[in-house]
């Protein structure tokens, strides 16, 4: 630990090897696609994963799984950018309806046109379409999407485009407040404080993956801090 009460990159490196050989491993981001993980990290907003499951699978069987084909789709009402690529909006199965189960589906449905779009105009549908664009930057465009916020913007970073960084979710400000540090109030300020010391680790992307997934898992498994306490991590800072 640092003066200012954050993590060096030493303490990031040995939480990962302790947690990784506890938990570990953990395969995270399930998905056969990488467009499947965009569409997971936008429907995974404010819901639980057991719900996004559900819209993934009514999206894979309406041959919807695919950037095009939610580009393609009709607009809703007030949704003044949902014309297909080529213009002319299309009555495709009705995407509202088949990410319902997620919950916020009108806004998550406007979200993911947005995304698949700039994904095709962008990067035409390749993540190495922005294998030239600077990771600030990278992020920056993410962020200017419909619908991506701060958190859905590091999961694309990391999973997606295979960025190396932090993602700063619930569950990561669990854990490092019960390890004693100070977390910053709010997704912008806790991850401007704890992402440097991830970055300066000798984390890979491959690592950092699975640095996210083995945070969630702990999550998920000591939910409350009488459960934190009898964890393997309980007393390890």
């Amino acid at each position: 630990m640092n003066d200012a009460g954050t993590p060096d990159s030493g303490f990031i490196e040995r939480l990962y090897a302790v947690m990784e050989r506890e938990l570990g491993p953990t395969d995270w981001w399930p998905a056969e696609t990488l467009f499947e993980i965009m569409v997971g990290a936008v429907l995974t907003q404010n819901t639980a994963w057991g719900n996004v499951d559900r819209s993934l699978a009514a999206l894979k069987a309406a041959g919807m799984l695919e950037p095009h084909a939610i580009a393609a789709t009709g607009p809703i009402a007030a949704d003044s950018e949902s014309a297909s690529p080529s213009g002319a909006a299309t009555n495709s199965p009705a995407l509202e309806d088949l990410i319902r189960p997620s919950g916020f589906y009108r806004n998550k449905a406007r979200a993911l046109r947005s995304l698949s779009r700039w994904y095709i105009d962008r990067c035409g549908a390749d993540p190495a379409g922005v294998a030239d664009v600077p990771d600030d930057a990278l992020r920056a465009e993410l962020l200017s999407l419909f619908g991506v916020g701060g958190e859905t913007a590091d999961d694309l970073m990391l999973y997606v485009f295979s960025r190396r960084t932090f993602v700063a979710d619930t569950y990561a400000r669990r854990l490092f407040a019960f390890l004693g540090f100070a977390v910053p109030a709010g997704y912008p300020a806790f991850h401007k404080a704890f992402a440097p010391a991830v970055l300066a680790s000798g984390l890979d992307v491959a690592q950092l993956q699975e640095f996210h997934g083995l945070i969630d898992e702990f999550g998920k498994a000591y939910r409350d801090e009488r459960a934190k306490a009898g964890s393997f991590l309980a007393g390890w800072r």
